[in-house]
């Protein structure tokens, strides 16, 4: 993705946040704090090749509490490798851990500055994630206050493709904030604003006790319940149907894949509710206030029900088990309730690819393999 790929995730941070490299520090924490009122001083766990996440270094509890706040999300590993690294930190054994130390901008007028003045507090520290860049990333900034205190997420859309996906989360998080009684625990919206041009979606942390969630399918039928009741309809009938046949049927591998499962469900009548659109272990979490569940930038109105768990099957079987697409879909029909939901299953991901790609100006991800496997549906079902 020109630009975007080539510098990497520090290079988008460079030009957000005014993040630029400074000369070698010792291993002191008073080196560390060594830095003007408009600037904001970040360490770097991992080498700039291989960047992991940024560090604020202005105050020791901010730096702790980056790395062990909500721990317990964590697999073990990670979580020995966290405790690891701030115990390092809090005997001043920093030269083991910072590769590199950068500032940034946190004068007037500065994305800093301006979150901030959102969240209410002045000498805000911030903790970035960056191991995880690809072609969608969206630089999330997690606040602090100088003693260590979780203030907020401030996710932010840079670029075509992140924009829009942080506009939707952010309007989603608004319907949640207006439910009457809803059945999940999301992310507090408390500001949805705008930063030279860039949307920022500011969240309140999550609940203190967040937890790991045990192995197991869940259910995602609390999110169904955020609009008005589900409605039965024919596939013609739908907007979600409508709306991927009007912005791909001429696509020569999607149009014919929506020929084809319409030729299938065409006359069947299916229900349709609001779905996550990325319901997956990672993106929840267990608390004493019931289920949390963060990232609802693809979510939708009026989608197939059942399509959360079809695609939480995919990406747990791509993802972490690193099946091929071809059979992480064939596990998604294995468990699939009906032939119907599997095949909507496949139209949602190949037009979010497509989608994504007509945003982003070249191929995202899977490309290749999603296609390959719409263009073999099509054959199957012919």
């Amino acid at each position: 993705m020109g630009t975007r790929s080539t510098h990497g995730g520090l290079g988008v941070l460079r030009d957000l946040i005014g993040l630029s490299p400074t000369e070698p520090t010792s291993s002191t924490w008073s080196a560390h704090r060594a830095t003007g009122s408009d600037e904001l001083l970040l360490g770097l766990v991992g080498q700039a090749e291989s960047p992991r996440f940024l560090l604020p270094l202005a105050h020791r509890s901010a730096t702790v509490a980056a790395l062990l706040t909500y721990n317990r999300l964590r697999d073990p590993r990670t979580r020995l490798s966290r405790t690891a690294v701030a115990g390092a930190l809090r005997i001043g054994a920093s030269s083991r851990i910072i590769s590199q130390t950068y500032v940034a901008d946190q004068g007037p007028g500065s994305l800093i500055a301006h979150l901030a003045e959102v969240v209410g507090t002045p000498d805000l520290s911030v903790a970035i994630g960056i191991g995880n860049f690809d072609a969608v990333w969206k630089p999330t900034l997690q606040c602090f206050s100088p003693d260590g205190t979780p203030v907020a997420y401030a996710k932010v859309g840079v670029g075509p493709v992140a924009a829009p996906l942080v506009s939707n989360e952010a309007e989603t998080l608004r319907l949640w904030g207006a439910a009457d009684d809803p059945r999940l625990v999301t992310p507090t919206l408390l500001a949805r604003t705008v930063w030279r041009d860039h949307p920022v979606a500011v969240t309140a942390p999550m609940p203190s006790d967040v937890a790991r969630m045990p192995v197991g399918e869940v259910s995602a039928w609390p999110v169904r319940d955020l609009d008005p009741s589900a409605t039965t309809a024919p596939l013609d009938g739908a907007t979600w149907w409508n709306d991927r046949v009007a912005a791909h049927g001429d696509h020569p591998v999607v149009g014919r894949l929506l020929d084809t499962v319409s030729r299938q469900h065409g006359s069947e009548s299916h229900q349709w509710a609001r779905w996550h659109g990325d319901w997956v272990p990672w993106n929840m979490a267990r608390s004493s206030r019931g289920l949390v569940v963060w990232d609802w930038e693809y979510s939708e109105p009026g989608a197939p029900v059942g399509l959360d768990e079809a695609h939480s099957r995919y990406q747990v079987s791509r993802v972490q088990r690193r099946r091929s697409v071809a059979r992480a879909l064939d596990d998604v029909r294995v468990v699939a309730t009906h032939p119907w939901l599997a095949d909507a299953h496949l139209i949602a991901l190949v037009t979010r690819h497509l989608d994504l790609e007509n945003l982003a100006g070249g191929p995202v991800g899977d490309h290749d393999e999603v296609l390959a496997a719409a263009t073999l549906r099509c054959h199957d079902r012919s």
